[in-house]
């Protein structure tokens, strides 16, 4: 099997320093800014001279986030360029805001604003999956945003008065460093593709569960803006604890090998913690700030999203990925969260304690997921891609010497690369090729029907090798098999 595709993509992929990345976390202190600055639920009047209620946007909300999945399926390539001219329609309607136009103009104008920064938000999803280290989508996702998250708690208006002209000139200084940033990004690069005759496999369990945690993490930060919305001061408090957190765990990460997957699993559990503190803050108000407090870091999980998003490319480069997750983003963002709003708005209760249950339901997910991140974020197999094809090359050329179902023969001697054989007290150093073969595949989160097809072997032989390897490491779970190769890259590095 060739894997020329994903090391082709891996040379393409960015690595802009710190300030380049705050130019483009902007986006973020811009979309909260504008959002912040209309709906009903908010106080516009006052704050903004429009006349905006949620009727008015939500059919314009849900229309943006349409067009950027059209836009990354059909033109995925053309992505820099889209956000090139979304920033600049955003800038050019920012500036016109300036003017005196008449009512019912400036409302136009800023709902048009409104549906760029919808739009954009795909597209920067898909820059981060498509383009960023994994280093680098880390920084830019808890030190670049936990920076701009400042901003953004500044700009809820709820603690310190911001008048609405200073919102408006940090506007548009917002969008003229972000379509700078989006003009020094090379237009024309721009991973590949798998195609259907690829030879390439998805790993679909790994998938599946990452989506799936895409779903709950985009809950998970919308019921907790939804929370502290109802508390005073509550947005702000919210948003700084999200910005200390962020930048507290990418220091751990840096000086100390924190894993931002731990300190992902970390924030949801901290986030659950704050729905149950959400809970009695319906019996005792005075929790309230601290519920903000606790709910704050929970957004560190949902805002790794993109990285997410990074891991999926770096494993089976689809097109569809970038929009799967915006797809979900827009499922749980914005339909999900109003209708349960909806729903239970004369019940808060009930509200929060549904919050609560789909929160506990991330962390279980998380949990499950956590080894195959872990494992996927290391970037250092037991073996290469191109020896499990030479492998089931090799099973493929012998099968007419065997039965598909015989039991196999005793494990061949190991055959180890250079860097294995340097590797001090390596416990892996006792499986054979093919034994490393599966072990690589499981923790790379493939069923059992993919292994064998990759492998050229039976489900007998499969269940024989593992077997095999599970006595020779003197382990009977998957967890123990990932703790060894955790162990294995602590000592690598």
């Amino acid at each position: 099997m060739s894997c020329s595709i994903l090391a082709e993509n891996e040379r393409k992929r960015l690595s802009p320093g710190l300030p380049w990345l705050c130019c483009f976390a902007l986006f973020t202190a811009w979309q909260i800014g504008v959002f912040s600055y209309s709906g009903a639920a908010l106080a516009v009047e006052g704050r903004l001279p429009l006349g905006v209620d949620e009727g008015n946007f939500t059919p314009l909300i849900s229309l943006g986030y349409i067009l950027s999945i059209v836009w990354m399926l059909v033109f995925p390539r053309r992505i820099v360029w889209a956000e090139r001219f979304m920033a600049g329609a955003a800038l050019f309607a920012a500036l016109a805001l300036y003017l005196p136009l008449p009512h019912a103009t400036r409302t136009l104008v800023f709902l048009a604003q409104l549906f760029c920064c919808c739009v954009m938000i795909g597209f920067e999803t898909a820059l981060i999956a498509g383009l960023f280290s994994e280093k680098t989508a880390v920084k830019h996702l808890l030190v670049a945003y936990g920076l701009i998250f400042v901003l953004a708690a500044l700009m809820q208006n709820n603690f310190f008065a911001v008048p609405y002209w200073a919102f408006q000139h940090f506007n548009v200084a917002a969008l003229a460093l972000q379509l700078f940033f989006y003009w020094k990004l090379p237009g024309r690069l721009w991973p590949e593709y798998v195609g259907k005759k690829s030879a390439l496999t998805c790993p679909t369990r790994l998938f599946t569960g990452l989506l799936t945690l895409c779903f709950l993490g985009n809950i998970l930060i919308s019921f907790g803006i939804s929370v502290a919305e109802r508390v005073e001061h509550g947005l702000f408090t919210f948003y700084m604890s999200f910005a200390v957190f962020a930048i507290a765990g990418y220091t751990a990460l840096r000086f100390f090998g924190f894993s931002p997957l731990r300190f992902a699993s970390i924030s949801v559990v901290v986030s659950v913690t704050g729905f149950i503190a959400a809970i009695v803050t319906l019996y005792v108000p005075a929790l309230a700030l601290p519920a903000c407090v606790l709910l704050g870091p929970g957004s560190a999980a949902c805002i790794l999203i993109p990285y997410y998003g990074v891991v999926m490319s770096k494993r089976y480069p689809s097109r569809f990925i970038s929009p799967a997750i915006i797809g979900i983003s827009f499922v749980a963002s914005v339909l999900l969260l109003a209708w349960l709003i909806e729903a239970f708005r004369a019940n808060t209760t009930l509200l929060y304690t549904l919050y609560l249950a789909i929160a506990v339901a991330m962390a279980v997910v998380y949990l499950f997921l956590e080894p195959y991140l872990l494992y996927s974020f290391r970037g250092r197999p037991l073996i290469s891609d191109e020896e499990i094809a030479g492998l089931a090359r090799t099973e493929a050329a012998g099968k007419n010497a065997e039965s598909p179902e015989a039991e196999p023969a005793p494990a061949e001697p190991p055959l180890l690369t250079e860097h294995q054989r340097n590797l001090s007290a390596n416990a892996f150093d006792k499986l054979s090729v093919k034994e490393l073969a599966i072990a690589e595949l499981l923790m790379q989160g493939f069923k059992y029907e993919v292994i064998c097809s990759r492998l050229s072997i039976s489900r007998n032989t499969a269940y024989w090798y593992r077997r095999q390897l599970f006595d020779k490491l003197q382990i009977v779970s998957l967890q123990e098999l990932f703790a060894l190769a955790e162990k294995r890259g602590r000592d690598e590095e």
